[in-house]
């Protein structure tokens, strides 16, 4: 399967299947127990690849590349990241500007689309 057709059919899942299911996974609201263990698993793992980066980014440009709701997002601007937050979902970019504090506001860009854009710019490795 080629990428576009790959690509064709997240969006389809992302923007048309599991919004919803999506915006209260990534929520406080109360979801079923297994929902509830894969919330902390994404929690878990959200917060490890987190561990991993300095907790001063002040002067990064960082790209969230399928950013979802955006807790990853709203993290790294947190940590003083300029971050360009990128889903192929609109309606999840919507949810994760709703999320995003007002303060962080001018720290983050959002781009509904593909990652690959080369509108986006340029990201060190």
């Amino acid at each position: 399967m080629d990428y576009g057709s790959t690509r064709a059919r997240v969006e389809t899942y992302f923007d048309r299947t599991a919004t919803k299911t999506w915006e209260r996974l990534t929520s406080d609201a109360p979801v079923s127990r297994i929902r509830e263990t894969v919330r902390i698993g994404r929690d878990r793992m959200r917060k490890l690849m987190l561990s991993r980066l300095p907790d001063d980014l002040r002067g990064a440009r960082i790209l969230d590349a399928g950013c979802g709701a955006g807790p990853a997002t709203i993290e790294m601007a947190e940590r003083g990241a300029q971050v360009v937050a990128v889903d192929i979902s609109p309606q999840l970019i919507d949810i994760a500007q709703l999320r995003l504090p007002e303060e962080l506001r001018r720290q983050v860009q959002f781009h509904a689309g593909d990652m690959f854009d080369a509108k986006l710019g340029h990201f060190e490795e």
